[in-house]
């Protein structure tokens, strides 16, 4: 058997619910895989090993009694640090707030706990959440556990690259513009935003956007992505943005298949804007998924080039509940570009809103008609593989902090509609650095979008550990 950390969730869960292990041991061994390797990962910022040990105590004296409560039950996992833990630091990355504490969970903190899940630390983030890197934070930078030298993407880069080192068997992120999917990407591991409203954005601090912001897991692989879905999805009164729906078990029928599904290819803007060697490999991951039995067709969302008009016009949104430090000048950011971002922000006007949104529609209308003609639409996640930490002349512009027409180009979309959207791992470069492909679908129907996901890892043979040891 591999080291415990290294199990996903769906392969762990059964051990633990036959008593075979204890969740005492399953922390104990996470642990000291932290302790070896959180040094050079930096994934995160505050960690709680005494309070995960008494609740895997506590877990596995309710287990022992007869009292299972779930896959999650005494599973350790990390939660972003712009969402809220009762007691612990809520950072935002930022320095500014290195001593501030929340006082109660994020209603996805209380979801975790309720199904037994063992919260052990808060992971490391770009700063403020506005960023593509998380390098040079006040809380250390994060290496890609892939090539330690290179960005893990951000801003939930903590997260993923602590999932993918096995520094944690799960964790919560936050996804604006691509925040979950872009370091799962680069990480080599699986990143989940679900549709716009499913999960509750309760306890996730600003700056935040109500109408594109989203939070959602980053696990191992689909079937884990599924079941934090069946956990964390659900109204919650408390988010204004929560929208009334079923309870779900996202698990079941996730192995069904996809013969006969079908497959949408955007012609153009997705494809246009990536490296060719990440393009071929995710072609060759359309290829498999049509091997399964899937239909294969193009489809057009010709508006979907103008989404960057759509972004610079809504940042102020979120960027307003800077403005204040901002006026503190640029030495309150770690990042530069963040107090960039704020300032011009301040000029964007009304019209270019309204203007902004009748584009957003467009783009949306767009989407959903395409979703006629198909029953999920493939992508690549990014135009790139992670980059050097030292950017600086490495890219085009060579701005060191969020580089951001590298890292959200090809994910906004699906923030900006609502869309649900699933990053997986579909391959490597030459360079043995890890490619994801995104698969979206229609809103609502996230079991899909986890099912086709789920499909292609049966061929590509899913989740990779990076050789860290």
């Amino acid at each position: 058997m591999p080291e415990l950390p290294l199990l996903p969730i769906h392969e762990l869960a059964p051990m633990i619910q036959r008593r075979e292990i204890s969740p005492v041991d399953v922390v104990r061994e996470l642990f000291e895989r932290i302790d070896r390797l959180e040094p050079r990962i930096r994934g995160y910022i505050t960690l709680q090993p005494e309070h995960a040990m008494d609740r895997a105590k506590a877990a596995e004296a309710e287990i022992q009694s007869g009292t299972y409560r779930g896959p999650l039950h005494g599973v350790p996992m990390g939660i972003k640090d712009n969402i809220a833990v009762e007691g612990w630091p809520t950072t935002n990355g930022s320095a500014v707030m290195s001593d501030f504490v929340t006082d109660y969970d994020a209603t996805v903190v209380s979801r975790l706990r309720n199904a037994g899940a063992i919260v052990v630390g808060k992971n490391n983030m770009h700063e403020w959440a506005m960023g593509g890197t998380c390098s040079n934070g006040a809380f250390g930078t994060v290496h890609n556990p892939w090539d330690e030298s290179r960005v893990p993407g951000g801003s939930s880069g903590g997260s993923a690259a602590a999932v993918s080192a096995s520094l944690a068997y799960g964790s919560i992120g936050t996804d604006g513009m691509g925040s979950i999917r872009t370091p799962a990407s680069y990480c080599g591991v699986v990143g989940y935003k679900p549709t716009y409203g499913l999960v509750s954005r309760f306890g996730q601090l600003p700056p935040t956007s109500s109408t594109s912001d989203h939070l959602g897991p980053i696990a191992k692989d689909a079937t884990d992505a599924a079941l934090f879905m069946s956990v964390l999805a659900g109204y919650d009164p408390n988010d204004p943005t929560s929208i009334r729906s079923a309870s779900k078990d996202y698990v079941a029928g996730i192995d069904r298949g996809i013969s006969g599904l079908r497959i949408g290819i955007p012609v153009g803007f997705f494809f246009d804007q990536t490296d060719p060697e990440v393009g071929a490999i995710v072609r060759a991951g359309i290829a498999a998924l049509a091997s399964l039995g899937a239909e294969v067709r193009e489809v057009h969302i010709p508006w979907v080039d103008k989404i960057g008009l759509v972004s610079a016009a809504q940042g102020n949104e979120s960027n307003l509940f800077l403005l204040e430090l901002a006026r503190q000048g640029p030495q309150s950011f770690g990042d530069r570009t963040i107090f960039d971002r704020v300032v011009a922000g301040q000029f964007v006007r009304r019209a270019d809103a309204n203007k902004a949104n009748q584009l957003r529609s467009l783009i949306r209308r767009e989407f959903v008609n395409a979703l006629q003609e198909v029953d999920v639409i493939v992508t690549p996640t990014n135009v790139s593989t992670a980059f050097p930490i030292d950017v600086e002349g490495a890219l085009p512009g060579g701005k060191p902090g969020g580089n951001l027409a590298i890292t959200n180009t090809l994910t906004s979309p699906f923030n900006f509609t609502g869309m649900p959207a699933i990053s997986v791992p579909c391959g490597f470069t030459a360079a043995g650095l890890p490619v994801g492909m995104t698969i979206s679908g229609r809103h609502w129907e996230d079991d899909v979008v986890l099912r086709t996901a789920r499909a292609y890892e049966s061929v590509s043979g899913g989740y990779k550990a990076p050789p860290l040891d």
